[in-house]
């Protein structure tokens, strides 16, 4: 990234102008810049008409108050350096795909993206689509600051005694432990499935949020840009994806008890930054993944990923389907998940790209194994669409 830095004013000016239109950036880091005149504001200005719009990142207070004065954050995209969060005493309280979430004290918590998967622009874009959410009444956590953590980005919610979904579950009393395997679980899993039906049966405005297969894509674009997966194997995928009719109603994306928080005993949602439209299947392959077949594959992730046992887990996503799809019957149930199953799976081929925990020959071997069951089980993908 173009980077400008110290006092520049009259002194300088000439060499910045030379410098800057030469190398016609149009992402700028300003976090050492000191001071900036008006007259070579103007330096900016001819750039944006060169190259179109302009970014200025990491801009100090002092200097963002002469780009406003001046103006030029109505013409120019300047925004501020951020402020920078220690999670060191922090407590962790529950994780996922996208990131961690910690609770700094009473009264906030810290969402900490994960670099891979969450650029700045997606992060920003969570901002936006939980304003818009919490304006048509999805119980929704509003972010209201970007932060740093380390050398990554963060987002501070101001949640007032708030734990997941997962912990508030997991975490009952011991004399209580029996009742929250039971009743309690079952009364915040229809508690999930009242509100993923509220959520898919939220209209909203015609192109005002991404198409919610653009996840899926983003996933399988990853995929594709490595050589574990043929061509050929990677384009029946894509036609999968492109299947999925199109809906404008609201979907989380990422929807699972971590990301659900317990307020006053009202669910609210947190992690916006697959927020979009589209089909159902969307949010219940997503949750499908995170509460049934990652803990029955791997029951010692479920604490790290959903702050509750697997069979804690498994149970909540029984019970939430069945709910969710009116139906108790036992063979309806097992063939639905097997239906979701190709586009739970899309998400592993991406992700086993990237993982760096899985060794490379091991990525290889169980890459093979994800294809070869999403290719098997693509012939009943179209069953959870007519669902739902």
């Amino acid at each position: 990234m173009y980077q400008i830095k110290g006092k520049i004013d009259t002194t300088n000016a000439a060499e910045f102008e030379k410098h800057l239109m030469a190398a016609k950036p149009a992402v700028i880091d300003a976090s050492e810049l000191e001071y900036i005149s008006s007259a070579e504001l103007r330096v900016l200005l001819k750039l944006a008409k060169a190259v179109g719009d302009v970014t200025i990142n990491n801009v100090s207070n002092e200097v963002y108050e002469i780009f406003e004065v001046t103006g030029f954050t109505e013409i120019l995209n300047v925004s501020k350096r951020l402020k920078e969060i220690n999670i060191d005493n922090a407590v962790l309280l529950g994780a996922g795909a996208n990131g961690r979430a910690y609770r700094l004290d009473d009264e906030r918590i810290v969402k900490v993206y994960n670099k891979i998967s969450n650029p700045p622009e997606k992060i920003r874009r969570e901002q936006e689509s939980a304003r818009r959410a919490f304006v048509h009444g999805v119980p929704s956590a509003i972010p209201f600051e970007l932060v740093t953590v380390g050398d990554e980005l963060g987002m501070i919610y101001e949640l007032v005694d708030a734990n997941t979904l997962g912990s508030v579950v997991h975490n009952a009393p011991e004399k209580l432990r029996e009742y929250a395997l039971t009743e309690k679980l079952r009364e915040y899993a229809l508690r999930m499935s009242d509100l993923m039906k509220k959520l898919h049966s939220t209209e909203m405005e015609k192109d005002t949020m991404p198409d919610a297969r653009m996840t899926l894509r983003l996933w399988a674009d990853i995929a594709a840009k490595s050589d574990y997966y043929s061509e050929e194997d990677m384009q029946r995928v894509y036609d999968l994806i492109d299947s999925i009719p199109v809906r404008n109603t609201f979907i989380h994306g990422d929807y699972y008890p971590g990301n659900i928080m317990v307020q006053n005993d009202e669910l609210i949602l947190i992690d916006m930054g697959d927020a979009s439209v589209g089909h159902p299947v969307i949010d219940l392959l997503g949750t499908y993944h995170l509460l049934s077949l990652t803990p029955k594959k791997n029951p010692d992730v479920a604490m790290r990923y959903l702050g509750m046992t697997a069979e804690e887990a498994v149970r909540m996503w029984d019970i939430l389907i069945r709910d969710y799809l009116g139906t108790d019957n036992d063979k309806a149930v097992a063939d639905l998940e097997e239906s979701l199953i190709s586009f739970a799976l899309i998400r592993s081929l991406g992700g086993i790209v990237f993982s760096d925990v899985i060794p490379e020959e091991k990525r290889r071997y169980f890459s093979a194994l994800i294809m070869k069951d999403l290719l098997g089980s693509i012939e009943k993908a179209d069953m959870i669409i007519k669902a739902v």
